[in-house]
């Protein structure tokens, strides 16, 4: 351990070469509602947020690994695992890339995590996430704060998330459960999308994935997909706005039996339009496959919008 004094700010450091199979255990002294930030190639990361302002590291490092550091500057903590370097780039994925971590932060630090090829889970971290992994899933449960979540090829997890909510994935899943975000979205290009949450806003995208959401009371929503199906259940706020659009894919929209909206559906060609809301039925274009459905119920107060090109629309009481 050695301590620099660089400009005004303290730099704490513990710095070390790797040997295969290497255990680690080290603590600095960390501010409360600070920042920590982990460079991670490979391997399983878990973080936790305890009571102590201190970062604690514990748990073995790989057999590729080849640096690990580990620092302070000011209201800053930096993890860095490092793995050996050859002529060609970064060695390629392989399991020999095993460090298994367990890393303690004060609990409302503001934690960013980045990884190529670990699994990741965070727990109790109350300052806001960023966590990013490329090939990786990720696992959290009751952060709060601005959460960033964003896998390439991996699932990502979420229980009891409260902040501002933004969730991606390319080749993966979500699946979120007791969200209590203001607003929240949800992006998947080939991975379905699961979400149960009272957000009263939401936005949720796939391009050849299902959507599936439980939700609150909504104030607004926004709904898009290619080829995927959507299946959503809601209570209409008042003036309450949906926006449901997709190309071939199925959208089904479930409302409180007393919904006061506007009705707006598109069908531009072909599929079929089926409203178990009222007694209101689809018009057929006289020339071209096109049909709509337009009408409004119990004063029309929120407006709901939905269109595809070929696919299925059906509305119902939930």
């Amino acid at each position: 351990m050695k301590q620099l004094l660089i400009g005004t700010g303290l730099l704490v450091c513990a710095s070390s070469m790797a040997v295969a199979g290497q255990k680690v255990d080290e603590t600095l002294k960390a501010a409360k509602d600070g920042y920590v930030e982990i460079e991670h190639l490979g391997g399983f990361a878990k973080i936790t947020g305890w009571d102590k302002d201190e970062v604690r590291v514990t748990g073995e490092l790989g057999d590729k690994t080849e640096r690990f550091e580990f620092e302070r500057e000011g209201n800053e903590v930096i993890i860095r695992v490092k793995v050996k370097k050859h002529r060609g780039g970064w060695n390629s994925w392989d399991d020999d890339y095993d460090d298994n971590l367990e890393i303690f932060v004060p609990k409302n630090s503001r934690l960013d995590y980045s990884s190529t090829n670990a699994n990741v889970e965070a727990y109790e971290v109350y300052g806001g996430a960023d966590v990013d992994t490329v090939n990786g899933d990720i696992k959290v449960v009751k952060l709060s704060g601005r959460l960033r979540l964003e896998a390439v090829n991996g699932d990502i997890s979420a229980k009891e998330l409260e902040g501002d909510v933004k969730i991606e994935t390319v080749n993966g899943n979500i699946k979120s459960r007791s969200s209590k975000s203001k607003d929240g979205v949800y992006e998947s290009v080939n991975g379905d999308i699961d979400v149960d949450t009272d957000s009263p806003e939401l936005r949720a995208e796939t391009v050849n994935g299902n959507i599936e959401l439980n939700l609150g009371t909504i104030e607004q929503l926004s709904l898009n997909t290619v080829n995927g199906s959507i299946e959503a259940r809601m209570e209409l706020a008042k003036q309450g706005d949906v926006r449901a659009t997709s190309v071939g894919g199925s959208i089904e929209l479930y409302f409180q039996p007393d919904v006061s909206a506007r009705f707006d559906i598109q069908g531009h060609a072909g599929g079929r339009i089926t409203n178990k809301l009222s007694e209101h039925r689809e018009k057929k274009a006289k020339y071209g496959p096109s049909r709509w459905l337009e009408f409004s119920l119990n004063g029309g107060d929120g407006k709901v919008d939905v269109s595809t090109v070929s696919g299925r629309i059906k509305l119902d009481k939930k």
